[in-house]
């Protein structure tokens, strides 16, 4: 069960004045993403904020981007939950919205045996009817399968694929080794260029929202082995990196897309607002490295 395509933005949610998930900011925010050259939209997740929504505003997101982006390019749904039932309800609405797969984390905060994580997973492929991408990110779920669980879990055919949140890029090789026919998307950012060069069958990421082409050209030119060229790139990104390590990735990209002209509103609590002063150096690095005609209240 494949997946396709290779560079996908981990979108943000937009929320309204109030705080509530506004349908009407979808639109502008699909554009602008897709302006930037990526192949897909992975919806739902970490960025997404999607552990601070309800069940039923994560529906809306789903249904609403099916609505607004579909048929033009690959869209992907996170449908990870603590509950079961809650990923079961997602991942079926992901089925008939027309999704291309389904992602997830592991249920989180009790500590499940490996037995109950992988029932949660086939819960999930079956309800959905679609390629399933394990989403493995540890620092923040707390769930740390290991190489070997990992690949019990690709082994099955109802897995596509997995994307790997880490920085052990060693266990990342390795896993893709023993299995080659699986589909694997690098999810650290900050160190893409390290998984392009070891053979990434793509990326998903939190900043391809704003600069989705700097993913893009890394893709491209580390396969043109054109090593310079990439270096400067991921430099490029590393250096917004830094400074959204100060504001909060998702407050900061929030910010950085309200100011081109994309409306998403602010975070949802427990998140607070960025420090005044890591705001103003990510606005002078808007100035300076996005040119005029990436803002979108220009267009």
């Amino acid at each position: 069960m494949s997946i396709p395509g290779a560079i996908h933005a981990a979108m943000l949610t937009p929320l309204d004045d109030d705080g509530a998930v506004s349908a009407e900011r979808l639109g502008p925010l699909v554009d602008y993403i897709l302006s930037r050259g990526v192949d897909g939209l992975y919806a739902g997740g970490s960025t997404g904020e999607a552990m601070l929504l309800s069940r039923a505003e994560r529906a809306l997101v789903l249904e609403e981007l099916a609505a607004c982006a579909g048929g033009r390019c690959t869209l992907i749904a996170h449908v990870g939950a603590a509950s079961t039932d809650d990923a079961v309800a997602l991942a079926r609405l992901a089925g008939q919205a027309g999704y291309a797969a389904v992602a997830a984390v592991p249920p989180y905060y009790y500590k499940h045996g490996f037995a109950e994580i992988a029932d949660y997973y086939w819960a999930i492929a079956d309800a959905a009817g679609l390629p399933l991408m394990i989403y493995n990110i540890p620092a923040l779920t707390g769930v740390d399968l290991g190489t070997e669980r990992l690949l019990e879990l690709l082994a099955d055919p109802r897995v596509g694929g997995i994307k790997f949140t880490d920085t052990d890029v060693f266990q990342f090789t390795r896993l893709r080794n023993a299995a080659p026919d699986k589909r694997f998307y690098f999810g650290s950012d900050e160190m893409f260029i390290c998984a392009a060069a070891a053979g990434t069958d793509g990326g998903i990421g939190s900043t391809y929202n704003l600069i989705g082409e700097v993913y893009v050209g890394i893709m491209e030119t580390v396969e043109a082995g054109d090593v310079e060229t990439a270096r400067a790139l991921q430099a490029k990104a590393n250096g917004l990196i830094e400074i959204l390590l100060d504001t909060g990735v998702v407050p900061g990209l929030k910010h950085a897309m309200n100011r081109v002209g994309v409306p998403l509103g602010g975070c949802r609590r427990p998140f607070r607002p960025a420090p005044p002063a890591a705001l103003e150096r990510l606005d002078r690095w808007i100035d300076a490295n996005l040119a005029a005609s990436d803002w979108a209240a220009d267009d």
